[in-house]
This record gives structure tokens, C-alpha cells and sequence, in this order.
């Protein structure tokens, strides 16, 4: 029954181990950037558009994106070293983790279990990433720069052995989970 889970709309977890077994690696990034635009962005993209569901879904998908460049199976107990680790890498979000964990504490926390961004911050749809005067973020500008992301994940895992490998061990996890 687990073979024939799908972990896309055009995946099944059979055919991911097929072409993992096949060293496919062309059909296994395609097959992860849909998965990540089935699930994340275009629900976002055909939607009403609220910045609070925006940023919700931007934690998501650092969550689980870091998870897949560190090979994790699981990130339970782990989320904040997540945040880090993945606002520290040389992307557009970075100036996100420049000033410490607000990030983490004020947005993703407090979306997450208050239901509302802490610490003064307002969420916005337009202007700039990050205006730290103001205290406002642009949740539009995030969920654009974490889409690309995921395509600049997709295509480092063509050619580096450790993400490789770190891409299949998460994927092996999530298709275990099925």
C-alpha cells in the first residue's frame, strides 16, 4: 500500500525508489520541486491571499527544506537550530537571522502557537523583505526568495554527493512514514 502513496501528483513513493535505485537524479529533482509547489506555493499562488497564511506556510518550507540539506529524518526538538542554520545560508532570507532568533521567536512561534506574529512585527504583502525600522516584513517577497530556494536545492542535489545523500535519506524517512 505504501508503494502506491503518492508523494506528489505525479509520484508515487514506488516510483521515487525506482529512481533512486536508478541513481536518477534529473526525475528525483523535478519530482521535489513539484512536490514543493503542489504543497507549499500554489496553494498560496490560487488562494486569497493573507500575509499570516503566507509566513506559515514560508515556516514550513524552511523547516523542511533545512531538514532535507542536513539529512534529517526528523527535526523534533530541533526547529530552532533549523531556523538557524537555515537563515545563516548565503541566501536573499539571511538578513531574516542577522539579528539573532526573532525570526523564529516573534513569526514562526508566534504564528505557530499564538496564532499571531509577536514582538511588534506586521506582516505585509509589498515593500521591501525586511524593514527593521518599521518592524514589518514582506511575506510576499519571502515565499518568492524560499520558491527560489528550492529550485537552487533541486539543482545542487545533481551534482553534490553529501546533499545527495542527505536528500535521500530525508526522502527515505518520508517515504517510510507512508
Amino acid at each position: 500500500m505504501a508503494d502506491s502513496t503518492k508523494l506528489s501528483s505525479s509520484t508515487s513513493v514506488a516510483d521515487y525508489k525506482k529512481w533512486k535505485a536508478a541513481n536518477d537524479r534529473e526525475r528525483l529533482t523535478h519530482f521535489f520541486v513539484e512536490r514543493y509547489e503542489e504543497r507549499y506555493f500554489q496553494p498560496i499562488d490560487s488562494s486569497y491571499k493573507h500575509g499570516f497564511t503566507m509566513l506559515a506556510v514560508a515556516c514550513l518550507v524552511i523547516e523542511t527544506l533545512e531538514s532535507f540539506y542536513q539529512g534529517l529524518t526528523d527535526t523534533d526538538g530541533k526547529s530552532k537550530k533549523m531556523f538557524r542554520d537555515f537563515l545563516a545560508r548565503d541566501t536573499s532570507l539571511r538578513v531574516l537571522g542577522i539579528a539573532g532568533d526573532w525570526f523564529y521567536k516573534d513569526i514562526r512561534c508566534g504564528i505557530l502557537h499564538q496564532s499571531e506574529s509577536r514582538g511588534g512585527w506586521r506582516i505585509l504583502r509589498s515593500g521591501p523583505l525586511l524593514d527593521t525600522e518599521k518592524k514589518a516584513i514582506n511575506a510576499s517577497a519571502i515565499l518568492c526568495a524560499l520558491r527560489q530556494e528550492v529550485n537552487k536545492y533541486a539543482e545542487k542535489i545533481q551534482t553534490d554527493e553529501q546533499l545527495w545523500e542527505h536528500f535521500c535519506r530525508k526522502m527515505d524517512a518520508v517515504c517510510k512514514n507512508c
